[in-house]
């Protein structure tokens, strides 16, 4: 019998493994698929909201915990493991000044320094290559962004040098459920017990819920779709989000341009429409695009809680259970603040916040601006 079993092997349930392994806990991690290889390796990295000041406080407090500790976590592993999670803090800049005063509110709520740019050529001295449109701007010069894939690379790679027991492309079927507790999971015929079971699968999470429980979970299907360029280093150097899209760069000049949008199925095939419609973005917010063929097109889909503030504790009806679901498309700002929260609440600790405010009975669910 293991101490805790995880289902869902994306950056949640790996981090949760490695904090639990920690801690001295015998561990278990399943997926579906390859560990990491769903909609954590599709996140374009960013460790805050794309709109961080039109999100729940609930949600700012899980994203400034990671980028407080995220370079940290990034230097372990690549200490441990040989691989560069390219960690960088290319800041983030948001090319108009509509939400000026409630920007300026959050930034100063949470010491993030905030540069308002009122003229073209304070945009340009940021953003050399931006389009010569692009007047004004909002601009966060601390804010950091991870290489997601690297980042799942490096988690697997230590998790794999431990002693967590790893289940990879074999679906969980049920939870194994005795008098109103759960006690482990079924592979197809096999039953693997624990002392608890953690369920951070997404959007999957509620088909693996006994149908009494259900209803209480609420998510639906979020999904990003994301096209891939490969440019010249430089070429952009800030993150880049304007009307609910973003620009992303990487170290070697990968250019990662992608949307979110609200779908009730699990398809993550992207149209060639959809393609279109964010290459034109791109060109429009940075013209030499025009000369960078795609070189790479991908979906994935999210679960989103209805006011947007993710479920991280303990199942208040079944005992043995907890979750780490709803966290939208904010993968890698949220996941390391709901991993060591969840572990935290499994270990019986005092976590860096009160856990209470991602608790399914601890609030009115009230749909927020992103359901």
């Amino acid at each position: 019998m293991k101490d805790v079993i995880i289902v869902g092997g994306g950056l949640k349930g790996l981090l949760s493994a490695l904090f639990l392994h920690d801690a001295g806990l015998s561990v278990m991690i399943c997926d579906r698929s390859e560990l990491g290889r769903e909609s954590s390796w599709a996140g374009n990295g960013l460790t805050v909201a794309n709109y961080p000041w039109r999100m729940d406080e609930a949600v700012s407090t899980l994203t400034h915990y990671g980028q407080q500790h995220y370079p940290a976590l990034c230097e372990r592993l690549r200490a441990e493991t040989g691989i560069d999670a390219q960690w960088q803090k290319t800041g983030l800049l948001f090319p108009d000044i509509q939400d000026r005063a409630l920007a300026q509110h959050w930034a100063a709520l949470h010491q993030q320094r905030l540069l308002l740019l009122e003229h073209p050529s304070e945009v340009k001295q940021h953003e050399p290559n931006i389009s010569p449109t692009i007047e004004c701007g909002l601009y966060f010069p601390e804010i950091g962004q991870i290489r997601s894939p690297r980042l799942i690379a490096a988690l697997r790679a230590s998790i794999r040098s431990r002693s967590i027991l790893v289940s990879e492309h074999y679906p969980v079927t049920q939870l194994h459920v005795e008098h109103g507790e759960a006690k482990g999971i079924y592979l197809g015929d096999w039953l693997f017990e624990a002392k608890q079971v953690i369920l951070t699968a997404g959007a999957w999470t509620p088909n693996l819920l006994p149908e009494v429980i259900k209803a209480s979970v609420s998510v639906r299907a979020v999904a990003a779709q994301s096209i891939l360029y490969r440019g010249s280093p430089h070429l952009l150097q800030r993150s880049i989000v304007h009307n609910n899209k973003y620009l992303v760069p990487r170290e070697d000049g990968r250019i990662i341009c992608g949307s979110v949008y609200q779908t009730d199925s699990f398809d993550t095939s992207i149209s060639e429409q959809a393609s279109e419609d964010l290459h034109q973005f791109a060109v429009q917010l940075l013209p030499a695009l025009s000369y960078e063929p795609i070189r790479d097109t991908w979906s994935s889909v999210f679960a989103l809680t209805p006011n947007g503030i993710p479920y991280i504790g303990p199942h208040p009806e079944l005992a043995g259970l907890s979750l780490a679901i709803g966290h939208g498309n904010m993968s890698v700002a949220t996941s390391l603040a709901s991993a060591r929260l969840l572990a935290d609440q499994v270990l019986g600790k005092t976590s860096f916040t009160n856990p209470s405010a991602y608790h399914i009975k601890s609030r009115t669910l009230q749909p927020s601006a992103a359901w």
